[in-house]
């Protein structure tokens, strides 16, 4: 055969395939017009006995009507379309009750912890931490210096707060899509960045009076980190928090 018959052929047939595939995007479009109601009308019989047996397959698991009637909305288009295309719809969801079974054991979707919510969450285990470690090194300071550069409450609840939301942005950062998060050296400036913050407010809330800012005793500091801890605790089960500082989120990857 002459290659410029070939060509012409091989041309010819892709052409024929455009002109296919715009009329089947035509008539995807008119489906998605149709009413739940024309869409039946116009199912096969296998079709439309696969979609009676689906819904009673529903009402059986406790669907009612109403319910019944959003989860078809969904499907039918996908049916008519898949049908039109010479499939049926056991094959395209498999039998009435597989369908069934997989629409009402749908799993529930993941709803993200707000910011607000995690930050606090990160900033009571700070607390907890540093009330904890200072009431234990107040227990081996010499009494005579342990007003002489101890932290200071309202220091340490001032450091929680900063490292609280600081490092609840970092794990943000780094649940990004690879194409989106930062580059390492990025976040070691972060990193950097957040100690030398954390530094300069520490070392202006050493310079509130005493008064506001008092060196509290060690057994009460270690009260304080018990209280904090149970506070978070329960903070973390009244707004169902699953991850932590420790154990964030796994990463978002690109799609």
């Amino acid at each position: 055969m002459d290659p410029r018959e070939r060509n012409a052929q091989a041309h010819e047939k892709q052409q024929e395939k455009v002109a296919t595939l715009s009329k089947q995007e035509q008539m995807d479009q008119e489906i998605d017009g149709m009413s739940a109601q024309e869409i039946a009308e116009n199912l096969s019989k296998r079709n439309a006995d696969y979609v009676f047996q689906l819904r009673k397959a529903l009402s059986d698991e406790g669907f009612d009507d109403q319910k019944i009637d959003t989860e078809m909305a969904v499907l039918l288009p996908d049916i008519l379309k898949a049908q039109r295309r010479g499939t049926p719809a056991n094959k395209l969801y498999g039998g009435p009750t597989v369908k069934a079974y997989a629409i009402t054991h749908k799993p529930k979707p993941v709803v993200p912890t707000p910011f607000w919510q995690k930050a606090s969450d990160s900033a009571l285990m700070f607390f907890g931490i540093l009330t904890l470690m200072n009431g234990v090194m107040a227990f081996f300071t010499k009494s005579t210096t342990k007003n002489q550069g101890a932290t200071g409450i309202v220091s340490m609840l001032v450091i929680s707060i900063v490292f609280g939301l600081a490092f609840t942005k970092m794990n943000d950062l780094m649940r990004l899509p690879k194409s989106q998060r930062p580059k390492m050296g990025r976040m070691i400036l972060y990193m950097v960045g957040l100690l030398a913050v954390a530094l300069v407010i520490l070392s202006i809330t050493i310079f509130i009076p005493k008064v506001l800012n008092p060196v509290l005793p060690g057994t009460v500091l270690l009260v304080i980190g018990v209280l904090a801890f149970g506070g978070r605790y329960l903070f973390r089960r009244y707004f169902h928090i699953k991850e932590s500082f420790f154990a964030p989120a796994p990463p978002t990857d690109d799609k």
